[in-house]
């Protein structure tokens, strides 16, 4: 598992009440979901983490708080197949064809929709 790389990364960027499995798992998710347009493991490693904030450095602090809040939607997605399906369409075209950290812009609903509401990311938190 990719996020086996990165654990204490993900230790460190976990949110009050986050826990590890489930981030890890979103981790995982999008960095397979990424895999056939950025091959490369180490690029693939650090937008995945980027997008899902397992590395906080210059990031806006109001991106890091919806992401956070995000990832906290899918508490229990680790074990639930139904958060696991929701979490796969939640995962916009952009971010899987992302392919430079240079290209990233800081808007959370860019990268990830939630079912909950058609109005927007930014909507629902």
């Amino acid at each position: 598992m990719p996020s086996e790389h990165i654990a204490n990364d993900i230790r460190n960027s976990l949110a009050p009440g986050e826990s590890y499995q489930d981030f890890a798992y979103l981790f995982d998710t999008l960095f397979s979901l990424r895999q056939s347009t950025t091959p490369n493991p180490l690029l693939n490693e650090k937008i995945s983490g980027a997008l899902l904030c397992v590395f906080f450095p210059d990031k806006p602090q109001s991106y890091i708080s919806a992401m956070q809040s995000f990832r906290l939607r899918f508490s229990g997605v680790s074990s639930n197949s139904a958060l696991q399906a929701e979490f796969q369409q939640s995962v916009t075209p952009e971010a899987i064809s992302l392919t430079r950290m240079e290209d990233v812009i800081w808007e959370p609903e860019r990268y990830f929709v939630t079912q909950q509401s058609t109005q927007g990311f930014q909507q629902s938190y």
